[in-house]
């Protein structure tokens, strides 16, 4: 099954060739021979095939991609198995990937990038408002046709949109992932915003962002560090494609468009000013308000080329919005004062007035310059700028190490039982999820090695109500009940999970057995007396068998066969009957003619051998002188016996 070339799959799709192989599938070029034409039929992984997770999966993305229709998503035909070969038709998209558009021609120029951008932006678009997540945006999933056309596909990580959907674990591809998927392991469509973000950096810089020899050194930059303009690679880039890249890799997800809509229609604005020759006009992308608490809100650091619109103060003249440009690449605070300092002569009395008030301004400048130095102790080596210990329970501990790594903590791998959290995978740490880590001790990762193994209660011989609460008392739950014919007495349970002595995970769900009584038994019994005793028991009789016994007189019942094991409510049994024994009494044959002599014996069972010289045409008139057993002597059905003329 690894490779299908040649054969025809669902009775429909002949496969011709590979076209790719991915982590989870490969995905063929066939003949759909009902429609005769081509598709593109993703099959999933042999070693996977058998793990219904991964089934489920393949299956999920197939309904997802299914609610989908749109000019610039790939659209899903079909989804079905056959035998253990899961598969899905797909439109077939002649060309090459974005991936290998870059590879050939590296950075774009901003009119060719937005061009390709905003179709793969559209898709993702109307997957948003279907209410899905892509979840794994990259170059390699955007197909450039040969005849234009742009498509977004592999929906394989794809999931429906809550407020935070939980992911599971770390997915995706690293360099694509947003700092909350780093760091939480949640994400939502401001996630698949981040990525596409990245890609547009990726498409007019020609490399990505953040680089390393190692996937753990390039999440650890995207969680901790601003993604920077596109510019600083490529001078080429104008401010307002700078400006929209970091609005959509803003390190915050509050500080991104909240969707891939709320992005496109700001890329469509931008390829217009763009088309106008305006290389430099402001995107007008909606600024973030300041808190009710009036808290300082940090703004994000400008470009040496950028330009900063400050309104002037209230009551100004004409209240006209003053244009100022410059290096602002310090991030340092630029104060723009306009004091009047000429006019009438001071008073003695004024001028006193002038010196308190002068005393005041040094007092307040002292103050702010101290809380100034103590907010950045605090924000720093002080509890503010301590990070809260991401949680990673239900995460690989590779996962977890992966999420870790932006403490830059020494860990300690530890293993524990868990009930509820499956073995390999992380139960907890210490210091607990959202503790401040002060960078001190270790973090301990606790593992779950499964749950624990514990004894099952004794329950042999209660009653159903009896052993439930037993059940319940030490910690497990019930599980199926079967009631099943056995020599147990009727209603008491005869076995169940652990009834052997032998450990079973704790909170197990215990399936229990509990006898209906032993079966009826019908030996010796009369045919009509036997089924009136099975069909009170509430059993069935398929059918009723007959055969020869040397014990049982004939017409009465031989055996029950249960017709399953053990024998339910409502089962059914096959009844044998005794036909008698299986013995004949000799007649005695001499003075008979041989036809006549043959024929009688014959008809009692028995085998007949003739001897004779006599012609068979004679056979009517020829008299028996002899026979091998006497009268009166008993053989069995089967059984030879010689008849002589001489």
């Amino acid at each position: 099954m690894s490779n299908l070339v040649g054969r025809v799959i669902g009775s429909r799709y002949r496969v011709d060739q590979i076209v790719a192989r991915g982590g989870m599938a490969t995905v063929y070029l066939a003949v759909d021979d009902r429609l005769d034409r081509r598709v593109a039929l993703k099959v999933i992984h042999p070693h996977l095939a058998s793990d219904s997770s991964f089934r489920e999966k393949f299956i999920r993305e197939a309904k997802i991609a299914a609610k989908l229709s749109h000019p610039n998503l790939v659209n899903v035909f079909d989804q079905g198995e056959d035998g253990e070969i899961a598969f899905m038709a797909m439109e077939f998209v002649s060309g090459i990937t974005l991936r290998d558009a870059l590879k050939d021609f590296g950075a774009l120029d901003a009119k060719r990038a937005l061009d390709l951008f905003e179709p793969m932006l559209s898709g993702l678009a109307a997957a948003h408002r279907a209410g899905i997540l892509h979840r794994d945006l990259k170059p390699e999933n955007v197909l450039l046709a040969d005849d234009g056309r742009i498509k977004l596909g592999d929906f394989g990580l794809a999931r429906d949109i809550d407020n935070h959907t939980s992911t599971g674990s770390l997915v995706g591809t690293v360099a694509y992932l947003s700092p909350e998927l780093v760091m939480r392991g949640t994400a939502d469509a401001r996630s698949d915003v981040y990525a596409a973000g990245i890609m547009l950096f990726e498409m007019l810089a020609g490399r990505q962002p953040f680089e390393g020899e190692q996937a753990v050194q390039i999440a650890y930059q995207h969680a901790n560090d601003n993604v920077p303009a596109p510019s600083k690679y490529n001078h080429q880039v104008p401010p307002l494609l700078d400006e929209l890249v970091l609005w959509a890799t803003a390190r915050e997800a509050a500080h991104r468009p909240s969707d891939a809509v709320e992005l496109l229609a700001v890329v469509q604005r931008a390829k217009q000013e763009l088309k106008a020759g305006r290389y430099d006009t402001a995107l007008r992308i909606p600024s973030i308000q300041p808190a009710a608490d009036a808290k300082t809100s940090v703004m994000p650091q400008l470009d040496q080329n950028a330009t900063a619109l400050l309104s002037a103060p209230t009551g100004a003249e004409n209240n006209l919005t003053e244009v100022f440009t410059g290096n602002f690449q310090d991030g340092s605070t630029t104060v723009f004062e306009n004091f009047d300092l000429t006019g009438p002569a001071a008073t003695p009395l004024e001028l006193i007035g002038q010196k308190r008030h002068g005393l005041k301004l040094l007092i307040t400048t002292l103050l702010i310059v101290l809380l100034g130095a103590g907010s950045g102790w605090f924000f720093s080596s002080g509890p503010g700028g301590l990070t809260p210990i991401p949680n990673v329970a239900n995460r690989s501990l590779e996962e977890a190490q992966v999420t870790l790594s932006i403490l830059n903590a020494e860990t300690e791998i530890l293993e524990e039982s868990s009930a509820t959290i499956a073995k390999g995978m992380v139960t907890r740490t210490n210091p607990t999820a959202g503790s401040l880590y002060f960078g001190v001790n270790k973090i301990q990762i606790f593992v779950s090695s499964g749950p624990k193994l514990v004894t099952a209660p004794d329950l042999l011989g209660m009653n159903l109500a009896a052993a439930t609460a037993e059940i319940l008392k030490s910690g497990f739950v019930l599980g199926e009940v079967k009631s099943v014919f056995n020599e147990a007495a009727l209603g008491e349970v005869f076995d169940y999970l652990g009834a052997d002595g032998k450990q079973i995970p704790e909170t197990s769900r215990i399936n229990i057995w509990v006898s209906l009584g032993a079966i009826p038994v019908v030996a010796g019994l009369g045919q009509e007396a036997a089924v009136t005793a099975i069909e009170a028991v509430g059993l069935k009789i398929n059918e009723i068998n007959e055969e020869y016994s040397d014990s049982i007189p004939s017409g009465q019942v031989i055996n029950l066969v249960p017709l399953t094991e053990p024998l339910g409510e409502n089962g059914s049994v096959n009844l044998l009957v005794s036909k008698g024994p299986n013995v004949v009494v000799v007649p005695n044959m001499i003075g008979q003619t041989i036809l006549a002599a043959k024929a009688s014996l014959e008809s009692l069972g028995l085998k007949v051998v003739v001897n004779t010289d006599q012609l068979t045409t004679k056979w009517g008139i020829v008299k028996v002188k002899r026979q091998s057993a006497s009268a009166g002597t008993q053989l069995r059905v089967g059984d030879s016996i010689t008849i002589s003329t001489k």
